[in-house]
């Protein structure tokens, strides 16, 4: 019985460059993100760097900035 597989492992895998073209930024910015401490969360895949999709968003969903709500409501008399 031969085993098919119609689903690659790498789909959610895209490499730094084609992160960087889909999303609008170049590959150095994507290699700033990789670098700070808490940064964008990546693989190797020999020498080529990959980042996972879903991993990615999580990481930037951690990062939204939700504005204090009693600020700039004339809090203070």
């Amino acid at each position: 019985m031969e085993l098919v597989m119609d689903y690659n492992i790498f789909d959610e895998w895209p490499t730094e460059d084609e992160f960087a073209k889909a999303n609008g930024l170049t590959k150095r910015q994507v290699a700033q993100m990789r670098s700070k401490p808490d940064g964008l969360p990546f693989a190797k895949r020999g020498r080529q760097i990959i980042i996972h999709m879903p991993t990615a968003r999580d990481w930037l969903m951690k990062r939204l900035h939700h504005p204090n709500p009693t600020r700039g409501r004339g809090a203070r008399k």
